[in-house]
């Protein structure tokens, strides 16, 4: 079946229909398999790229419960760089995306606020942006409690300090993900193919099968989120990764003092966040740790609090108290009394949960090493972006920890740099290698 647009899109296509060859085939259609199929085409026009999703559409998997956010405020300098040229792209949508991306986007640049709620906090966010001035991001700000209550007086009687990045916003993620599919105009996606395996020959890739038979292809771009390591097992190949479940749920209420122009509020730990949603609304997350209690039969890894392999069944892996407790999370640390603020029960009115996974590097691929020698690991907020070591042809792009939305344009340009034997983009990128088990200042920053 064949989509409006005509050959670009196939929708659970025929055998017929089905290309035979391609010169890469990148596996995902969300945000950074589209960007990587973007990336390869502006680094080489007129390469013939395939861009295969399971689902029905684009941006179907963890981008769905993703707060379509973007930052600066880095302060591990791999990640940093990668996030300043993904913003730069951002902020220049239509001469790299084509004309209109801009607008389809929409980018919301209205910050990000860190606060603090006490001294000890607040001289943690001081030292934070201490390390971020030193490394060149010298926007971002430290205020103190009568700055911050001059520009936002509604919180002036419970916070002490804030950090301020306000080259910080959100945007139409889905938009995004077809802007770069656009912009790739020789690249051409199946999507509802409900399988797809990496196929190797002699130890190196030669394409992928699907049940509608093979394509050939010299390179393929696993790109597929939390579906990744499923496929790779079932090629043969192992991942060094883990998958958490993450979620975060959207209001179409939100109390008057929280205005449509505010920013993203983070509170103190275990950093509850949440910003202004379309009209009246709001949107709201949290580093919350899921429990495999809530469906053993996923096989779960306790050690990391996660699981080994995704479910079509993800719903079933919300955790229903999850709203309540974000919420009595947030009227806590705001001191919000009953049906004030965050304590408004209008808030658990009509609500949508979402859930998708939080796909990390597990203990193999993020771990320092003692005096004596033994790996102490730890959790990576690195991506893996690289070539697989055992397998020539194969490029990962996994594990992006919930950043995949934000950094997707740098991450795609390094998938194909890669994929097509250019030089990296910036040397530090080297780090989001997998031989590459630890950098400094590489540890969970919301």
């Amino acid at each position: 079946m064949s989509s409006p647009s005509g050959d670009k899109y196939l929708l659970h296509p025929t055998q017929d229909a089905m290309p035979k060859t391609a010169d890469v085939v990148v596996i995902g259609g969300g945000p950074t398999g589209a960007a990587a199929v973007w990336a390869m085409e502006r680094a080489r026009p007129g390469l013939r790229t395939l861009l295969i999703e399971r689902e029905e559409r684009l941006g179907a998997g963890s981008s769905l419960a993703s707060l379509e956010n973007y930052r600066t405020c880095w302060p591990n300098i791999p990640i940093m760089k990668q996030m300043q040229r993904s913003v730069a792209v951002l902020h220049n949508a239509d001469a790299y995306l084509g004309e209109g991306a801009a607008q389809s986007i929409h980018l919301k640049e209205q910050g990000y606020l860190f606060l603090a709620m006490g001294e000890s906090h607040a001289e943690a966010l001081k030292k934070d942006v201490a390390r971020l001035h030193a490394i060149g991001l010298r926007h971002i700000e430290y205020l103190d409690a009568g700055e911050v209550g001059s520009r936002y007086p509604a919180l002036r009687d419970v916070v002490v300090a804030a950090k301020w990045d306000p080259t910080a916003g959100w945007m139409d993620s889905n938009a995004l993900i077809h802007a770069f599919v656009r912009a790739a105009p020789n690249a051409r996606v199946l999507l509802g193919v409900t399988s797809t395996q990496i196929r190797t020959q002699g130890g190196r890739v030669v394409g992928v099968r699907t049940p509608l038979g093979d394509i050939d292809a010299p390179v393929v771009i696993l790109a597929a989120g939390a579906w990744a390591p499923l496929i790779a097992r079932e090629s043969g190949i192992a991942l060094p990764i883990i998958l958490r479940p993450r979620q975060s749920f959207t209001t179409g209420y939100r109390h008057t003092s929280f205005g449509s122009d505010w920013p993203m509020l983070i509170g103190e730990p275990p950093a509850p966040h949440v910003r202004p949603e379309a009209g009246e609304g709001a949107i709201f997350g949290w580093e919350y740790h899921w429990h495999s209690k809530w469906a053993p039969e996923l096989e779960p890894n306790p050690e990391h609090d996660a699981v080994r392999e995704p479910s079509d069944a993800l719903n079933r892996l919300k955790d229903p108290r999850f709203p309540s407790l974000t919420l009595a999370l947030m009227a806590r640390q705001f001191r919000h009394g009953e049906g004030e603020g965050f304590n408004d029960p209008r808030y658990l009115r009509g609500l949508y949960h979402n859930i998708g996974y939080y796909v990390y590097r597990d203990e193999t691929a993020a771990y320092t090493v003692q005096p004596d020698g033994t790996r102490l690991p730890y959790e990576s907020e690195r991506a893996i972006i690289c070539p697989h070591p055992d397998v020539p042809g194969l490029i990962l792009s996994v594990a992006h920890v919930g950043h995949g939305v934000m950094t997707s344009p740098a991450a795609g340009e390094l998938a194909a740099a890669y994929a097509l034997g250019l030089p990296l983009p910036d040397p530090d990128y080297a780090a989001f290698s997998l031989d590459v088990p630890y950098v400094d200042y590489d540890a969970p920053v919301l």
